[in-house]
């Protein structure tokens, strides 16, 4: 049974926060936005019109709307053409819908970590998706379900059912609006809700909470999961690179938890699978991502990071008195009398020869970034600074013993590059 004063109790650490409610004006959302008024909690309401229900779908927005306007509460519309999108860019109507609303609530928590989404889920939502992950073949991730808090996002009805939720609502006299699309068997999860789990509940009755048992311990191996995982995630966020090794040393559910931290999508695993069964220099894209088979380590990049590399550099040029008494790979000297022309940065090209400091005669360039060991992308955006005659840096890597200054130099610079 819910009761107002268990609600303020268990979600007291919500009272400083800034919390934002996901309204459709059905009955579990409006029992929630009841129980945080009552306990004097600052809400903002959030609500997305759809517009897959004609004036229904608009009513729902206004009911939603006139109700805060009555509790003096701030009210946020989302009106999205949905079925404009799925002619444009296809997909499933309750995905495409998820995404939508989900994308709204990321970008609220990402604003500021005290900003909290609150959703209605209970816990024979929990049980639908329960099933519905099994018939998806889904990994721990997906039998875990939802989490009671996680992400900024918080459900605190996901302990209740929907029959105490309906006799809450019925006894404190709340008014909800009814969403007939919910009676209508068109969509898998509206089968599981009204003709098979009822039926199969009817015949076992302990199956309910059997379930809910399973994805109790589900939750508890997914965050297992998630903690073993955390530093090769970080590692690979870290240098865009995933070494065979690891890969190969991991579970499969072990890969999904590190393809879902990573944002990508857990499905994608059966295809880096088969990339890693490839030759050298095979890119294959998932999703937001490029991955390219490397001699020992997937390289992992997201587009953005590939175009950041293609951008314009520029070359900086600060003179100076003296040589400094420590140098580094990002910074160069040079004697201005041994430039010839302007200096440029470019990219490197098959061919290109520079005379470095250290050996005789001169080296290539494809060999000084092979001996760096470096990997097929780093080397494919590999720089050079070259002046009208010759290479005189192989950035980060090798610089030109003719154009280094001496004891004789009278003008000497300083020299780096930056993105403009």
């Amino acid at each position: 049974m819910i009761k107002e004063s268990d609600f303020q109790n268990n979600w007291s650490w919500l009272k400083n926060k800034k919390l934002f409610l996901a309204c459709s004006g059905g009955v579990d959302s409006m029992v929630l936005l009841h129980l945080l008024v009552k306990a004097e909690f600052q809400v903002s309401v959030l609500h997305v019109n759809y517009h897959l229900r004609g004036e229904d779908s608009n009513n729902d927005a206004q009911f939603v709307k006139s109700t805060c306007e009555k509790l003096n509460l701030p009210f946020y519309l989302k009106s999205v053409e949905t079925k404009q999108i799925l002619q444009e860019k296809g997909g499933n109507l309750q995905d495409v819908a998820r995404k939508i609303r989900y994308d709204w609530f990321h970008e609220i928590t990402d604003q500021d970590a005290d900003n909290f989404i609150l959703l209605a889920h209970h816990n024979d939502d929990q049980v639908e998706t329960f099933f519905q992950h099994i018939a998806r073949k889904s990994g721990i991730l997906g039998l875990a379900g939802m989490l009671e808090n996680h992400n900024q996002i918080v459900r605190p009805l996901l302990n209740s059912s929907k029959e105490e939720i309906l006799e809450f609502a019925k006894s404190h006299d709340i008014l909800w609006r009814e969403d007939r699309s919910n009676v209508k068997n068109d969509y898998t999860r509206n089968k599981l809700r009204n003709i098979l789990l009822p039926e199969v509940i009817n015949q076992i009755p302990t199956l309910k909470d059997s379930v809910l048992t399973l994805v109790k311990a589900f939750q508890d191996t997914q965050q297992d999961l998630e903690l073993e995982v955390k530093p090769i995630v970080f590692s690979i966020l870290e240098t865009k690179k995933w070494s065979h090794d690891n890969f190969d040393q991991l579970s499969e559910f072990e890969q999904v938890e590190v393809l879902r931290s990573l944002g990508i999508r857990q499905t994608a695993i059966s295809e880096l699978q088969k990339l890693r069964k490839s030759q050298k220099g095979k890119k294959i894209q998932i999703d937001e991502f490029d991955m390219y088979q490397d001699s020992d380590c997937f390289m992992i990049l997201k587009p953005e990071l590939i175009i950041a590399k293609k951008e314009v550099w520029k070359v900086c040029q600060r003179k100076v008195e003296f040589l400094p008494n420590q140098f580094n790979l990002n910074e160069i000297y040079l004697d201005l009398s041994k430039i010839k022309g302007e200096l440029r940065i470019r990219k490197w090209q098959v061919g290109d020869r520079m005379k470095p400091i250290g050996m005789n005669g001169s080296k290539l360039i494809s060999d000084i970034l092979t001996e760096a060991k470096l990997s097929s992308i780093e080397k494919e955006n590999s720089l050079v600074l070259v002046d009208d005659e010759k290479i005189i840096w192989c950035v980060g890597l090798k610089i030109s013993r003719e154009a280094m200054p001496n004891e004789q130099s009278e003008a000497i610079e300083s020299v780096w590059i930056e993105k403009q």
